[in-house]
């Protein structure tokens, strides 16, 4: 695995890198069981992941084939028989070309095992010394950059496949500018706005959270990412909402109903852009309580006064495009000009069949 050139500083990130390549990704994700490495680039040093172990449980955020196979079967299984019957129907073809072209076992610079990791601004050159310092490193695997959407870093898709790397379709993502006045006069935006500044919850920020509270923020992450949702999405640990609440890693915000947390969201903001990786609520609550809008409701709000771009990530696409989300596909971008050509083969056929099977689905269903 890719090893540290330089020291580290003593931040959140450098302390999520620190732990993760001693105890692996594990330790701030249960499901992502991958070896982490650390490779420098001209945006400071970047994790590296690898899956050290296979399973069915392993995370999207780590695992390629989790990402384009049994999420997406568990997904199709929410629209229909139709979507489950083309799921079914590719499953196989999909995961023997993931098996060929060996993504099991792909180096995944610059992923920090959250949904959307918010890139840099790369430039060829930057992108080729990132290629460069990792296959000198491990010349035998692939590697894959998650997140990569043309209208969130203009012009990196192109500079990715100018040097050979190849897109495979991955999200139906929505990006939203909050600094648009016309927003704020959507019924669905003040609705939720004035939602939000109800007195009957009370907004707890990241210096009111004690840390006696953690275990219901996490509890409130769970219950709806995990046990309501997929098993497949990141499980974040408790030693990860300690170091969001220790060093703000992410910065964590919660609702409390009667001395009980009752809502959670974790704010990323990086390179020019704000989301969240991290959202839950006690689903056992009345939806009138609106506990999900008013979260959104914040982050919005926040994106707007930080003067941020708003990266909605995947996923409830109605409610998203109600609220100024824009739809635009995401990729990752695959290298494997190094591998055979039996390699390369499985990957460009991959890439035909995601194009041409998945990209409808996203663009239809989200």
């Amino acid at each position: 695995m890719i090893r540290l050139h330089q020291p580290l500083q003593l931040d959140a990130h450098a302390s999520w890198l620190q732990l993760a390549q001693r105890h692996g990704g594990q330790h701030w994700v249960s499901n992502a069981p991958c070896q982490i490495g650390v490779c420098t680039s001209r945006h400071g040093p970047l994790p590296v992941t690898q899956l050290a172990q296979f399973s069915a449980q392993d995370s999207y955020v780590a695992s390629p084939r989790s990402a384009w196979l049994r999420y997406p079967q568990a997904e199709a299984r929410r629209h229909g028989s139709r979507v489950q019957a083309l799921a079914t129907l590719a499953a196989s073809p999909l995961s023997g070309l993931i098996s060929a072209a060996r993504l099991d076992s792909a180096l995944l610079p610059g992923n920090w095992l959250l949904s959307t990791n918010l890139q840099p601004d790369w430039q060829p050159s930057d992108l080729v010394e990132l290629r460069d310092s990792l296959l000198a490193q491990q010349p035998e695997q692939p590697l894959l950059l998650r997140n990569v959407c043309a209208a969130a870093n203009p012009g990196l898709p192109q500079r990715l496949t100018d040097q050979g790397w190849t897109l495979l379709p991955a999200r139906l993502v929505y990006l939203c500018d909050p600094q648009t006045p016309a927003l704020w006069r959507r019924s669905n935006v003040k609705r939720d706005q004035a939602l939000l500044d109800q007195a009957d919850l009370r907004l707890l920020g990241p210096d009111d959270i004690r840390v006696e509270q953690l275990p219901q923020l996490q509890y409130c992450f769970r219950d709806l990412f995990i046990d309501k949702h997929s098993a497949l999405n990141p499980d974040f640990s408790s030693r990860f909402f300690r170091l969001c609440h220790e060093q703000r890693f992410l910065e964590l915000y919660a609702l409390e109903l009667g001395g009980n947390v009752v809502g959670c969201i974790g704010l990323y903001a990086r390179h020019g852009w704000l989301t969240t990786p991290m959202l839950g609520y006690d689903t056992r609550l009345p939806a009138a309580l609106g506990l999900y809008r008013r979260l959104m409701a914040l982050l919005l709000r926040e994106a707007r006064q930080r003067g941020l771009r708003l990266h909605y990530s995947a996923g409830a696409g109605s409610f998203k495009r109600h609220r100024g989300g824009e739809p635009q596909l995401e990729y990752s971008a695959v290298y494997a000009r190094h591998l055979s050509k039996r390699q390369q083969l499985a990957l460009a056929t991959l890439s035909a069949l995601l194009h041409k099977t998945a990209t409808p689905l996203l663009q239809r269903y989200g």
